[in-house]
């Protein structure tokens, strides 16, 4: 009742609100000098386009300097000491389990500093019902387990998923170790093949971790924990993701008028963006769409797509059903 009376307090007071803004953009200026930054920003500059493993290297060294995150994590600590509604500078991060800042927000790397909780790692192994995911990201993350909190981490494998990925060849992981993580750890896991498990902390852990956005295995592969059997698929592309997004928006806002530019993301070099886009035009306008989706099922370089496309041929056009038995025939 008493934050909830000072926050209204705070509200109504532009001054207030004011020098939180101020304190903000204080820290951010601050920050934005620090040789830790500084020196990240021109290592990425460096890096070639695309050059995941320069990017690594780079991220390697800005989580090297643990004295240096330790004062920025000090400022934070500092500043909301002094004011309750002082607001980081920092994209925050929140799931199940883990709460913290993005420190870095790159379109080619990105470094969270976040807080698992113990007790929320309990709580949702409890909860859970039914089936329960070990995730392969598909992107390559590197860890450094500032206080590890007791874990217990098991660890899998799994074959990586490339562009011609089909969910229908019995995909399966398998086990690969089980150990307890100590503090100050480093630990590297290549998402595209590689993936951990927390199974148990006796306290809250602190990590830094630091993902390279580039060079990824195109999708993100999740696998039934108790079977070990794939259950299912996501994508790793940001670029794609959007793509899929818009068009999905110009078929429900009725925009026959976009299908030439829609058309246009059938090009995407991923199978299932491929799919997403012309199923959004036969949606939008079948018979548009039709000579696109020939196309599809005659020369699609995936399978899968090439197949779903010749389906879609012949359960919706019926001179092409025809057409599709004579050419089997």
């Amino acid at each position: 009742m008493r934050f909830s009376l000072e926050l209204a307090a705070w509200l109504k007071d532009r001054a207030r609100r004011g020098a939180s803004r101020v304190e903000a953009d204080a820290l951010t200026a601050c920050w934005s000098d620090h040789p830790l930054f500084k020196e990240l920003r021109t290592d990425l500059a460096a890096a070639a386009t695309g050059d995941a493993k320069a990017t690594w290297e780079a991220a390697e060294r800005f989580m090297d300097r643990l004295e240096d995150v330790d004062h920025i994590v000090s400022d934070l600590i500092r500043m909301a000491a002094a004011d309750p509604f002082f607001c980081p500078p920092l994209a925050p991060v929140v799931t199940e389990i883990n709460t913290g800042f993005l420190l870095v927000a790159e379109p080619s790397l990105t470094i969270g500093l976040g807080v698992i909780g113990a007790d929320a790692l309990a709580a949702k192994k409890l909860s859970a019902s039914g089936a329960t995911a070990i995730t392969f990201t598909g992107l390559v993350t590197s860890y450094r387990f500032l206080k590890a909190g007791g874990a217990v981490m098991s660890f899998w494998e799994a074959p990586e998923a490339s562009a011609d990925f089909s969910s229908d060849i019995g995909r399966t992981c398998r086990f690969a170790g089980r150990r307890r993580i100590e503090d100050g750890e480093a630990l590297v896991v290549d998402g595209r093949r590689q993936s951990l498990v927390i199974e148990h902390l006796t306290s809250d852990m602190l990590c830094l971790q630091a993902t390279v956005q580039i060079k990824g295995a195109p999708l993100a592969i999740d696998y039934d924990s108790s079977s070990l059997r794939y259950l299912g698929a996501t994508s790793t592309d940001e670029a794609s993701s959007r793509t899929q997004m818009m068009v999905t928006l110009l078929r429900l806002m009725d925009r026959a008028d976009a299908m030439p530019v829609i058309a246009q993301a059938l090009e995407s070099p991923h199978f299932y963006t491929r799919w997403h886009v012309m199923r959004e035009m036969l949606a939008l306008d079948s018979e548009a769409a039709l000579p696109s989706l020939r196309r599809m099922a005659a020369a699609d370089p995936h399978p899968e797509v090439r197949f779903a496309a010749m389906q879609a041929l012949s359960l919706f056009f019926e001179d092409e059903k025809e057409e599709l038995l004579l050419c089997r025939a």
